[in-house]
């Protein structure tokens, strides 16, 4: 058993899936201001431990309990330290974008959690389990 991100997409007939390593983070930056007052700043770092990339999400995404084969869930290429960093890193750059301070906000991870996004694969097509997105063409 492997916590997956909750599928919203599931194709009424697949021949198998793939498991897909993401970390998810969610940070709080607290931003110290001259004029005015102190900002708190919530964001949600989904950082793919495949190729090292963060994206920003909107909230920390419903997690469920997914029943898996080894040979079914792709390895983390990208160890638990740098997708903590990365992720803190990506925050406070976003909360620059949004409030102007002459310090660095002081981050803080609420929650994280190692979770997995779902690849249902179907013929020579692989769908994506959050978006829907159909890839053909690659198997």
């Amino acid at each position: 058993m492997v916590r997956v991100m909750k599928p919203m997409f599931e194709p009424e007939e697949f021949e198998t899936f793939v498991l897909y390593p993401y970390r998810i983070f969610h940070v709080r930056l607290f931003f110290k201001k001259i004029v005015g007052e102190d900002r708190v700043m919530d964001f949600y770092a989904y950082v793919d431990c495949y190729r090292g990339v963060v994206e920003r999400g909107d909230g920390f995404i419903d997690l469920i309990d997914f029943e898996a084969k080894e040979e079914q869930i792709m390895e983390h290429l990208v160890d638990y330290e740098y997708a903590r960093r990365m992720a803190i890193e990506k925050a406070v750059a976003w909360g620059n974008l949004r409030v102007i301070s002459w310090w660095l906000p002081k981050a803080e991870v609420v929650r994280e959690a190692e979770a997995y996004k779902v690849f249902w694969i179907s013929g020579n097509k692989i769908i994506d389990s959050l978006t829907g997105e159909v890839f053909e063409g690659f198997l």
